[in-house]
């Protein structure tokens, strides 16, 4: 019933479907893709068994999924590997790790009723796992009714979300229905998906699968090559800004601009989460007296006080160049990104407020004094100025970040065993 109101509601809403067409058609980054969301041209191919279909959001999700599809892959050899993504720039990262495990990569379809019903019946996944958000109701429940087994990993609620979703109980009912099993991303998750009134007995937390990111070993002679890759000095301080938002860029350019009156030599690589402002960021650094430079421009022999990061994929590993690391999305109100990249490189990990989105990751990197919060530009000055100026505290900070990272391990097993469970279940399909 729930969902044919919401379908009834998209047929109110259709005279306007020709100009969201429209616009997706003019915007470039989904211009391509356009055709597939509607179902058309998937082309996938018809052999390995269990059919299996990841699903993440973007970059974040992607990354958090990754390790996941390689232990898939590894598990169960003969799959057939279905890996979908909604963003563009998300896209780009699944098809990347498509490409590493031998699946096949597809765009997320458009959520309504023909579309879903197409995708479902095409791909006939045993399991469809979604990594945590991006939920669509016609989506999920095409593919319930045709027997697939539904699992939503890493799991995650803002409270926010949870206290308006408590409000109206049959739209958690129909976004969270559909699913046999939810494993939230933290205790925190749990309790508020509890909250929403989802049956008990399909609500588990096993740990977070973004601890789950492969460890390097510390190599320095290793850091110095990579920092000559990428045209940055060997020698001397470099510190990391990673997936900055509008309003974190100049702030970090003047944290910046003042860290350099103590430390001559001092590099930043800034990685703004949107690859396409590269330049835009850059012209922020010029405009502050500073030389920069973008990836995407390839290596200049002349030395650049800044270096903008505007590709995909590459972030993660950059953080192991730098002595120290500021997380974005945490100075402005977006929530935080991923914590534990720098972390597991052994970077002290600096970040704002504004951690919703990661905010357990957090309180532990605080805890165990393998991260620190600042709460302004001056204060994020004053921390990396301290950690420069202290390489013991430095070293004590890089060494517990690693630790946190190290001793939360093993998620991923226990999210295999869950998805071999589900598997044996599956059982018949529909028609």
């Amino acid at each position: 019933m729930l969902l044919w109101i919401y379908n009834i509601l998209q047929l109110v809403l259709l005279p306007f479907a020709p100009a969201c067409l429209l616009v997706l058609l003019l915007r470039k980054r989904y211009r391509h893709t356009l055709p597939a969301r509607l179902g058309l041209g998937l082309g996938l191919p018809r052999d390995g068994s269990p059919r299996i279909w990841i699903h993440a959001l973007s970059v974040g999700e992607v990354n958090a999924a990754s390790p996941l599809v390689h232990g898939i892959r590894k598990t169960w050899p003969e799959a057939l590997l279905v890996c979908s993504a909604t963003t563009a720039t998300g896209m780009q990262a699944m098809e990347s790790t498509a490409r590493r495990t031998g699946g096949t990569a597809i765009p997320s379809p458009i959520d309504c009723y023909p579309v879903a019903r197409r995708f479902a019946r095409v791909v006939r996944p045993d399991c469809f796992i979604l990594v945590e958000t991006d939920l669509w109701p016609n989506w999920l429940w095409q593919m319930r009714r045709l027997g697939a087994r539904l699992l939503l990993v890493n799991g995650s609620i803002s409270a926010r979300a949870a206290r308006r979703l408590k409000r109206l109980p049959w739209a958690a009912r129909l976004l969270y229905g559909p699913f046999d099993l939810i494993v939230a991303q933290s205790r925190d998750d749990l309790d508020r998906l509890s909250m929403l009134g989802i049956p008990g007995e399909k609500l588990l937390f096993v740990g977070n699968l973004k601890y789950d990111v492969s460890v390097p070993s510390k190599d320095g002679k290793a850091r110095l090559e990579l920092k000559r890759a990428y045209g940055l000095e060997s020698s001397g301080f470099l510190w990391v800004a990673g997936s900055t938002h509008p309003g974190e860029e100049e702030v970090i350019l003047d944290a910046h601009l003042r860290a350099r009156r103590g430390f001559q030599g001092l590099q930043l690589l800034v990685a703004p989460r949107d690859p396409g402002r590269g330049e835009e960021v850059a012209n922020m650094a010029r405009e502050r007296g500073l030389s920069a430079r973008r990836r995407t421009q390839g290596q200049v022999d002349e030395r650049i006080d800044v270096l903008v990061l505007d590709t995909l994929g590459e972030l993660a590993g950059c953080y192991a160049m730098g002595d120290v690391a500021f997380v974005g999305g945490t100075l402005v109100p977006v929530g935080g990104h991923n914590l534990l990249e720098p972390a597991c490189h052994g970077v002290p990990v600096l970040f704002g407020p504004h951690v919703e989105s990661c905010r357990e990751t957090a309180l532990e990197l605080e805890l165990r004094r393998g991260g620190a919060m600042v709460r302004s530009g001056t204060e994020l000055a004053v921390a990396l100025e301290e950690l420069l100026r202290r390489p013991e505290k430095r070293e004590r900070m890089a060494c517990s970040a690693r630790a946190l990272v190290e001793d939360n391990r093993g998620a991923m097993d226990r999210h295999l065993d869950l998805v071999a469970g589900l598997l044996d279940k599956r059982g018949g399909r529909g028609e």
